[in-house]
């Protein structure tokens, strides 16, 4: 696994997507991120708060976040 410094924010985008698309809950895979200066941000939406929180806790762990701001909208 390859580290990422912060400074690598689209590598750190699309390591969290790629997590996301390989999540089981399908509508996780639809989620969009952006990475600015470390802080990954979550959009797009969702259909419970479970698969919500499911999104940011595929993608907090990611070398280079600081923090995630899930902006996901649940329906």
């Amino acid at each position: 696994m390859q580290l990422l410094t912060v400074t690598d924010a689209p590598a750190v985008a699309e390591a969290a997507m790629e997590r996301l698309r390989d999540s089981p809950y399908n509508a996780i895979r639809q989620v969009s991120c952006e990475c600015k200066h470390g802080v990954l941000f979550l959009r797009g939406r969702v259909f419970s708060f479970h698969e919500k929180q499911m999104a940011q806790e595929a993608v907090a762990r990611i070398d280079g976040v600081t923090q995630v701001v899930n902006e996901v909208q649940v329906d």
